[in-house]
Parts: structure tokens; C-alpha cells; sequence
């Protein structure tokens, strides 16, 4: 299973992607690049573009933080949704938060979905320290983790920007199974950049007044297209 559009979403919203893609040190002074990359990162690292820092996400998910969560034994068992907010718990934590040793870990290897995604709500310091980032990003993993998977986390966009997500949703799964044309390819390409130059024109309102990420779900709008366009 791979981590699906909301999950990627909650990561980068609550990574975020900060001085422009150049190095910095996280609250405990960790030097970190991009969406939350630390391997390899010192103050001499190369700036970072958007879209190189998705397709490093990406590769990180992919190679060490979904199999992860594939590793458990329950693993065939979670829906998208419980897979995705486990996937941004481990991408943030690392593997051995879900070990079994772990309060989460022992209530997901019980199959005891209601109290794993409570655990999560415990995961909120660093350094010893409640960070107010920390305690938002886990209320959003408990929320993903607890959502009907009939529900696809879409309500906040226009018509028209949930037809544009929709349907390169639906490439892009076409594409993780092999089915990939060329036509697809060129039509997922434009579709990316249609969505870039709507989360622009959100950024851009947004920024224009106080208090204008909190209207016509500017913030969940501008989170659902950046997890598909950067």
C-alpha cells in the first residue's frame, strides 16, 4: 500500500518547507532540508527546490517509512487511511515509534484501533517539550487514522479543483500499477500544472489580507493541491 494523497498532504503541511528550501536546525537543533529531511543534512547542504523535496519524500516513504508499516503484523489488515496517518507518525518519529515495545505499537498489534489512534496524542514533545506543532500534527494523524475511507478528505476543494484532483488521483494509481501510457503521462503533467497555478492564486489571496487563510478553506485547499503539485 502507499501512502495516499491526504497522507503526503498532512506530512508537507506539517513539515512544511522552510527557508525556501535551504538547511536549517529543527527545534532540538537537528539540521533538516526540504519536507523534513535529515540524512546526510548539514548548513552546507544545497537549497532545495519544491518539487525536489516531494520527489525526496516520495523516495523516503517508499524505501524506509512505508515498509515500516507494511512490517507489521496487522499491516494487511489497516484501510488507507490507518495506513497513510501511521506512515506521517513514522516519517516524523521513525520506525521504533510503532515497535511493539511502544503503547501505539502494542494497541495496533491488539487490534486496538480506537486506543492506537488515542497513543498517537501521546507523541507530541521534543526535547522533553509539548510543542504546540506536535500536538496539531497528532490531532491530524488521529483524525486520518479514525476517517471512513468513504470519505477521501475532499470537501474543501471547488468542483472544479476536486475534478482536477479526482482525476489525477486516478492516473497516478493507474500509473503505481503499470498502467501508464503517454497520453496519461501528458495529461497527468498538465493536470499538475493546473493544480500549481490554483494553490498559487490561494496562496496568493490568502497572504493579500489578516486572517485570509481561514476563509473559503483556503488552508485545506492550498494542503490537498500542494501534496499533488510541488
Amino acid at each position: 500500500m502507499n501512502t495516499s494523497p491526504a497522507g503526503i498532504a498532512l506530512i508537507k503541511e506539517f513539515e512544511g518547507f522552510p527557508f525556501g528550501g535551504r538547511p536549517y536546525r529543527d527545534p532540538v537543533g537537528v539540521w533538516t532540508i526540504g519536507y523534513g529531511h535529515t540524512a546526510g543534512v548539514g548548513p552546507n547542504t544545497p537549497r532545495m527546490t519544491e518539487r525536489e523535496a516531494s520527489r525526496l519524500l516520495q523516495q523516503e516513504l517508499d524505501r524506509k517509512y512505508e515498509p515500516a508499516v507494511e512490517a507489521l503484523s496487522v499491516a494487511d489488515e489497516l484501510n488507507e487511511n490507518q495506513f497513510s496517518a501511521l506512515a506521517s507518525f513514522v516519517y516524523n518519529l521513525g520506525p521504533g515509534s510503532i515497535s511493539a515495545g511502544t503503547g501505539i505499537g502494542r494497541a495496533l498489534r491488539a487490534r486496538q484501533w480506537r486506543r492506537a489512534a488515542d497513543e498517537m496524542l501521546r507523541w507530541n514533545k521534543a526535547g522533553g517539550r509539548v510543542l504546540p506543532g506536535l500536538t496539531r500534527r497528532r490531532q491530524a494523524e488521529r483524525a486520518l487514522f479514525l476517517r471512513s475511507v468513504a470519505a477521501d478528505g475532499l470537501e474543501p476543494l471547488t468542483p472544479k479543483e476536486r475534478r482536477l484532483v479526482r482525476e489525477y488521483d486516478r492516473l497516478l494509481a493507474a500509473k503505481r500499477v503499470g498502467r501508464d501510457t503517454a497520453t496519461a503521462r501528458n495529461r497527468r503533467i498538465a493536470l499538475r500544472a493546473a493544480m500549481e497555478r490554483r494553490r498559487k492564486a490561494i496562496w496568493h489571496a490568502a497572504e493579500a489580507a489578516a486572517g485570509g487563510w481561514e476563509r473559503l478553506n483556503r488552508r485545506a485547499r492550498y494542503s490537498q493541491l500542494l501534496a499533488r503539485s510541488a
